[in-house]
C-alpha cells in the first residue's frame, strides 16, 4: 500500500485544487484515477439528517428516519459525560448503518445570550461543562469509526447576520470563554474534523483566520484533523487555504477551484499550503476506510430507549411545592395543553431529524392505561385567547387531584437562521396557566423549549418540570418522571434570569455588522454571581424527589505548586427516601487582586447515585492549571499567587462547603491592571446597558467598533439583499428570491411551519456569494452584484452565461 505522501506526489496541481472542495452538497470529491473515494458528511448533533438526494441543495426533502435524541440544551443538564459518550456512540452506530463517514456535530458554542436561535443545539454558558460533555460525545462517536465535526469555531453566538457579522471579543475572553471548550475537546478527544464558523472574529472570517486555525488549534492545541468549512462559509478560498482551511463545502461548481489554481500558478500562494490541505483530506479518507463493525437494525429500538433515558437523566425539576410530584398513577389527573399531543421536541434547521417514531405524552398515558383526561386548552397555531378552550379546561380542572399543563415554546420561536426576539411564552399559554391556578392549587407545569423562558405565573403553580426539547421519546420519559418511576436529577446548564434586560449581553447582542462582547469574561453566572444580580434559577440548579446533604470537605494540601493536583473529598448523603442522583459541583473563587476574575468559576463536577440513607465519599481533582487566567499582556496562561477558596455544593448559588488553598505563582510578570482604563469590570454595573463601549475598546485584544453602512454603487459578493433594500434592483431580486423560496416550500416534504421565516432570513441576510449553497451558480451571484451596482448589461451577460435565459 502506497503512503499518503506517494499519493500526493501523483496528483497534478489542478487535481489538488479540485479535491479541496465538495463534489456535491454532502460528499467530498472522489478521484477514481488514484482510487480516492469520497467522504460522506451529514448533519447530526442530536440525530442524523441524511438527505437521500445528494443534489438536494436546500435540504427541503424528508431525510432518512433516524433516532431524534434530546437536544444538547437539555442533555447538557445531565452533567454526565458518560451519558454523552453513550449518545455519541449511538449516533455513530446509526451513521454506520446509513453509511455516513462524518457526522456534523457536536455544536459547542457558548450561550452568550438566551436569544440565540440555535441555542438548542449547544450545551451551556460554561466552557468547562461544554468541553467535558462534548469531549465524551466525540470519543463515543469516534469509538465506532465515525468522525465527529466540532462546530462552530469560534465566537459564533448569534444567528442574525451570522454569515457576515463580526464578533468583537477581547483576547482574554476569547481564550477563557469562547475557545476553552474547543481546546478541551481537541486535547481530550482529537475530533476528526473541526468546522470553522460563518462569522468574522475580530475582523477576519473564521475560515480565513490563521490565528484561530493554525496558530492556536494546530500549533498550540495540537489538532491533527481536518478543517472543514461550514456550508457556504468560505469568502476567499485562497486566503482560507493559506490560513489553514482544508476542505470547502459544499460544491462550488468549480468556481473557487479555478481561482485557487490561478493563484498557485501566479505565485500568489505557495503550493505547500494546497499540499497540506490535500494531505489532511487524504488522512481523513484513510480513517473513513478503516474496517468497521456494522450494527444490526435493532439499534433504532435500543436508541429509542436511550433517548428516553437521556431525557430522564436530564430533565430539571424547577419547583415542587409540598412534594406534589410525583403523581400517583391512581390519582384523578387532567392534562391540558396542545403540546401534550403535538410536542415541540426538537428545533428547526439543519439539525432537524425525521424520527423513527414519536411518542407524545397523551400516547404514553394511553399506553399505561391511566385514564387521565386530556383537553387542548390552547391552540399552537393561534396565540390569541380561545375562550371556549380555556373555559373547558378550567371547568374540568375543578376537583382534580392534579392538573398537568404542558406549555412551552413553539417551532416558530427557535430555529437556525434567526434569533428569538424575547423570552416570553405565548400569551394564550400564560393565560391558561394563571386561570387554572385559580381553580386548582395542585397545578404542575411541564415546560418544553430549547432555552430560557420567563415564567410570570411561577408563584401561582405548585410544580414545574423542564424537559427542554426532549426528543422522540418525550412522552415516555416525561411520564416516567411525573409518576416517580424515575427521579429527576438534571441541573440547569444555563442561568435563567428574571428578564431579558438582566442578561449581561442584552444591550450589545445581535448587532448587524460588528457585535462587541462588552461584558468581556462576565458571561452567564460569571456576571450574575459577581454583580450580585438576583436570578430566577441559578446555573447548576435542579431539585430532586429526595434530598442530599454535603459534609466533611477535605483537601489534599493547603499549598499548591506548579504541576501538582489538588484532590478534594466530600461526603454526600442521600437523606431522603428515594434513590436519587446528585451533581457535586466544584467552583473556585480567586483572591482580590489586580486581575479581573469572576466571583465563582466551575472547575469540576461529578454525578453520583445514592440509595436512601447512603453516604459516599466523592473525589474530584483540580489541576494547578485550573486556577490560571489568560494574561492578555503576556499572551499566556498564568497563575497568580494568593489564597483561593474552593467551594462545593449543588449550584452556583448553593455552595455550603469551602476550603482555602494557597497557590504559588507561575510567573513573576507584573499582573495586568486595568482599573484606570476599564473600571467597570472591577465593579460590574447592575444594569448591563451601562457597560461602556469605550472601556471595552481599551481592553487588550479589543479594536475600535465601527458600524459601516453599504451605499448604493458599492455592492460586492459579501453584500446581502437587506443592504440593497432601498434600491429598485434590490427589491426586484428579493422578490425573485422569495418567489423561488415559495416554490421550494410548496414542494417540500418536511415542512416545519416556519420554513418561510427561515428562508426569508437567509435570503435577506446571507451574502450574495453564499447563494451558491442553495444550488445557484456563482455567475448568477456575480450577475446580481453587477445589477445592484447598476451595471445592467454586464450583469445580464453573467446571468446568460449561467444558462438562465428563458427561465
Amino acid at each position: 500500500m502506497q503512503s499518503l505522501q506517494d499519493t500526493l506526489a501523483q496528483l497534478s496541481i489542478k487535481e489538488k485544487c479540485e479535491l479541496g472542495s465538495g463534489g456535491d452538497t454532502w460528499h467530498s470529491k472522489p478521484l477514481p484515477r488514484l482510487d480516492i473515494p469520497s467522504v460522506l458528511f451529514h448533519d447530526g448533533p442530536h440525530g442524523l439528517r441524511k438527505q437521500p438526494d445528494p443534489s438536494d441543495e436546500s435540504g427541503m426533502s424528508q431525510s432518512e428516519p433516524a433516532t431524534c435524541f434530546p437536544t444538547a440544551s437539555i442533555s447538557a443538564c445531565s452533567f454526565d459525560p458518560e451519558l454523552l459518550w453513550q449518545l455519541g456512540a449511538a449516533l455513530g452506530k446509526e451513521a454506520l448503518l446509513q453509511k455516513i463517514d462524518v457526522v456534523l456535530g457536536p455544536g459547542i458554542n457558548i450561550k452568550r445570550s438566551p436569544l440565540c436561535g440555535r441555542n438548542f443545539e449547544y450545551f451551556s454558558e460554561d466552557p468547562l461543562l461544554s468541553g467535558e460533555l462534548a469531549a465524551a460525545f466525540v470519543q463515543g462517536m469516534q469509538s465506532q469509526g465515525i468522525g465527529a465535526s466540532l462546530k462552530h469555531f469560534a465566537a459564533n453566538n448569534q444567528e442574525f447576520w451570522r454569515m457576515i457579522g463580526n464578533s468583537q471579543v477581547d483576547e482574554r475572553t476569547l481564550r477563557e470563554i469562547y475557545m476553552k471548550a474547543f481546546e478541551i475537546v481537541v486535547r481530550k478527544a482529537q475530533p476528526w474534523t473541526i468546522m470553522p464558523s460563518y462569522n468574522r472574529v475580530n475582523g477576519f472570517y473564521a475560515c480565513q483566520n490563521e490565528f484561530l486555525l493554525t496558530k492556536i488549534a494546530r500549533e498550540e492545541w495540537g489538532f491533527e484533523g481536518l478543517f472543514i468549512s461550514d456550508w457556504g462559509a468560505v469568502e476567499n478560498r485562497v486566503e482560507a487555504v493559506r490560513a489553514g482551511m482544508d476542505l470547502q463545502m459544499p460544491s462550488n461548481g468549480g468556481y473557487h477551484d479555478k481561482l485557487l489554481l490561478k493563484a498557485v500558478e501566479n505565485g500568489e500562494i505557495e503550493e505547500r499550503f494546497v499540499d497540506r490541505a490535500v494531505l489532511k483530506l487524504l488522512e481523513l479518507v484513510e480513517k473513513c476506510q478503516n474496517p468497521k463493525t456494522s450494527p444490526t437494525h435493532d439499534v433504532y429500538l435500543k436508541n429509542h430507549q436511550l433517548a428516553r433515558r437521556i431525557l430522564i437523566e436530564s430533565a430539571v425539576l424547577l419547583k415542587n411545592l409540598h412534594s406534589l410530584l410525583p403523581v400517583s398513577p391512581k390519582a384523578e389527573v387532567l392534562i391540558v395543553g396542545e403540546l401534550a399531543e403535538k410536542p415541540h421536541y426538537q428545533g428547526s434547521g439543519s439539525s432537524r431529524v425525521n424520527p423513527t417514531q414519536l411518542i407524545t405524552l397523551t400516547q404514553a398515558v394511553e399506553v399505561r392505561g391511566l385514564g387521565w383526561e386530556y383537553l387542548p386548552g390552547y391552540q399552537l397555531n393561534d396565540e390569541g385567547k380561545n375562550s371556549q378552550l380555556l373555559d373547558e379546561a378550567c371547568q374540568a380542572a375543578k376537583g382534580k387531584e392534579a392538573v398537568i399543563v404542558v406549555a412551552g415554546l413553539t417551532e416558530d420561536d427557535e430555529a437556525e437562521g434567526y434569533d428569538r426576539q424575547h423570552l416570553e411564552l405565548p400569551p394564550n399559554q400564560n393565560e391558561l396557566v394563571s386561570q387554572l391556578a385559580k381553580v386548582n392549587p395542585n397545578l404542575i407545569v411541564v415546560l418544553q423549549g430549547g432555552g430560557v423562558m420567563v415564567l410570570p405565573w411561577l408563584d401561582e403553580v405548585s410544580a414545574v418540570l423542564f424537559v427542554g426539547l426532549g426528543g422522540q421519546a418525550f412522552g415516555e420519559g416525561c411520564l416516567d418522571l411525573l409518576l416517580g418511576d424515575a427521579n429527576p436529577s438534571g441541573k440547569l446548564a444555563e442561568t435563567w434570569p428574571h428578564s431579558l434586560v438582566d442578561v449581561p449581553s442584552s444591550a450589545s447582542y445581535g448587532q448587524r455588522y460588528n457585535t462587541p462582547y462588552v461584558e468581556s469574561i462576565f458571561v452567564g453566572y460569571r456576571y450574575y454571581e459577581t454583580a450580585g444580580k438576583p436570578v430566577r434559577f441559578p446555573f447548576g440548579y435542579g431539585l430532586s424527589y429526595t434530598s442530599f446533604d454535603f459534609s466533611d470537605l477535605q483537601a489534599s494540601t493547603d499549598l499548591l505548586r506548579p504541576d501538582e493536583d489538588l484532590r478534594l473529598k466530600v461526603s454526600l448523603t442521600n437523606s431522603g427516601e428515594r434513590v436519587g442522583k446528585e451533581v457535586v459541583q466544584v467552583y473556585i473563587s480567586a483572591p482580590e487582586s489586580l486581575v479581573l476574575r469572576p466571583l465563582k468559576e466551575l472547575k469540576g463536577f461529578m454525578k453520583v447515585e445514592l440509595q436512601p440513607g447512603e453516604t459516599k465519599k466523592v473525589e474530584v481533582s483540580l489541576a494547578y492549571q485550573d486556577f490560571a487566567f489568560w494574561n492578555p499582556q503576556t499572551h499566556a496562561w498564568e497563575v497568580e499567587v494568593g489564597t483561593f477558596e474552593v467551594l462545593v455544593g449543588n449550584s452556583s448559588a448553593d455552595l455550603p462547603l469551602k476550603v482555602s488553598v494557597q497557590l504559588e505563582a507561575s510567573t513573576t510578570d507584573q499582573l495586568p491592571d486595568f482599573r484606570e482604563v476599564a473600571p467597570q469590570y472591577y465593579q460590574l454595573p447592575q444594569d448591563p446597558a451601562k457597560f461602556s463601549l469605550e472601556q471595552f475598546e481599551k481592553l487588550p485584544g479589543s479594536v475600535k467598533v465601527s458600524d459601516p453602512m453599504c451605499t448604493p454603487g458599492n455592492f460586492d459578493l459579501n453584500s446581502n439583499l437587506w443592504e440593497a433594500r432601498n434600491t429598485w434592483q434590490g427589491r426586484l431580486v428579493t422578490k425573485f428570491a422569495l418567489d423561488a423560496a415559495d416554490r421550494l416550500i410548496a414542494k417540500k416534504t418536511n415542512n416545519t411551519g416556519n420554513s418561510r421565516r427561515i428562508i426569508e432570513a437567509s435570503s435577506a441576510e446571507a451574502p450574495l456569494r453564499s447563494f451558491n449553497m442553495g444550488g445557484v451558480p456563482m455567475n448568477v451571484s456575480i450577475g446580481i452584484c453587477h445589477i445592484l451596482n447598476a451595471r445592467y448589461l454586464k450583469g445580464l451577460w453573467y446571468l446568460l452565461r449561467s444558462g438562465l435565459k428563458g427561465k
